[in-house]
């Protein structure tokens, strides 16, 4: 009201936001600059008379997998558009098996930000909608999208009470961020577009390609598997800190083996895959093995015949939703309705405040999927 005074927390916003004012009105003229020089790039395109579209995606394999609803829902709205994703090396495999995509430009990492930035950018030019998909506001995001020059360029801002610097169309963020899911908050970047994001929230459909395929057999026609005729996977890798310690993994295939006659195999990230190796000779070579396998493709294969995968949250968990594989997740730490991979067949074990996940609750959830088999 007229003549209240202001609240601490009231005046410290207002000063935030005109601190943030101030800084983007000093940086806009260069942002713009170099905006205009990367403009004269711009390709004319083949097959102009149809809508170029760019999704930016940075970051890990589970961020693309959450990206895929938003793709398919592009695809469907504009079935003779070029889609393209423009993503870190972490996410092209997934990005390259999405039947929506046309094409992807992997953004190598640089040795210097500000550089690299500026390469990305101009591979970037003569897109029509440029999508910059992520779950909220990245300033480095908006500034790549910024520089793309899409006609049409659509992001989420901290503010929408003021004009953007990089978008043309700016979504406000979710007022509930911590428990919107990742891929429900990505469909709401399609608004302007003027796209019902419902019918695809779970559309996490992806192509694995014969040479993953062929990888997948060949693994499975030497032992263990040839011997068993069902098995499981047990992912070792986990970007965030785990509270399932190698202990527990090894404890836990010791309880499959002795309560089952399944096939184990230890999979994992490139940089674990010493530790699978070292793992997997604890244990009968007629029971258990290490599988390296070359990429997520390759894994994703192979979980389309596992009975199920034992993983800690993270890529892994979202690329068994992808292939429509059963999966066990342990759950750390982390906003879980926000991360959680999303399919039916999933069950979670969470871990309590600053307590371990134990071996043996991992099994007690375990035994109604494996018991039930034998």
């Amino acid at each position: 009201m007229d003549g209240e005074k202001a609240s601490p927390s009231r005046k410290s916003a207002v000063r935030g936001s005109s601190f943030q004012t101030a800084s983007m009105n000093r940086f806009h003229p260069f942002l713009e600059g170099f905006a205009f020089l990367l403009s004269r790039r711009r390709q004319v395109r083949p097959g102009s008379s149809h809508p170029h579209i760019l999704v930016i995606r940075r970051n890990r394999l589970g961020d693309m997998i959450c990206t895929l609803p938003l793709l398919h829902a592009l695809r469907h709205y504009f079935p003779e558009a070029h889609i393209a994703v423009a993503c870190d090396p972490p996410g092209a495999p997934a990005a390259r098996a999405c039947r929506a995509v046309n094409g992807v430009i992997v953004l190598e990492p640089g040795w210097n930000r500000q550089i690299s930035l500026l390469s990305h950018a101009a591979r970037l030019q003569g897109y029509d909608q440029v999508i910059a998909a992520k779950g909220g506001f990245d300033r480095r995001l908006a500034i790549l999208a910024r520089l793309s020059n899409g006609t049409m360029r659509i992001g989420f801002e901290p503010q929408t009470d003021y004009a953007s610097a990089y978008y043309t169309h700016p979504v406000a963020l979710s007022e509930n961020p911590e428990t919107e899911h990742q891929i429900d908050t990505q469909l709401r970047l399609l608004g302007p577009l003027g796209i019902d994001p419902r019918p695809f929230t779970t559309n996490l459909s992806l192509d694995i390609p014969p040479a993953a395929r062929e990888f997948a057999a060949a693994i499975l026609a030497r032992p263990p598997f040839i011997q068993h005729r069902r098995f499981m996977l047990i992912n070792l890798s986990s970007t965030s800190s785990l509270k399932f310690g190698d202990e527990d993994f090894l404890a836990l295939t010791g309880l499959i083996l002795k309560a089952t006659s399944l096939a184990v195999g230890f999979v994992a990230a490139p940089h674990d895959q010493p530790k699978a190796r070292e793992f997997a000779a604890h244990f009968p070579p007629e029971r258990v093995t290490a599988i390296a396998t070359p990429g997520p493709l390759e894994l994703a294969a192979l979980l389309e015949s596992a009975l199920i995968l034992v993983t800690p949250e993270g890529g892994a968990a979202h690329l068994a939703a992808a292939a429509g594989a059963p999966a066990l997740v342990l759950w750390s730490e982390g906003p879980f309705e926000k991360w959680r991979s999303r399919a039916k067949n999933h069950s979670f074990i969470r871990a309590e405040l600053s307590k371990k996940i134990s071996a043996d609750r991992v099994w007690r959830e375990l035994q109604p999927c494996v018991i039930s088999v034998e």
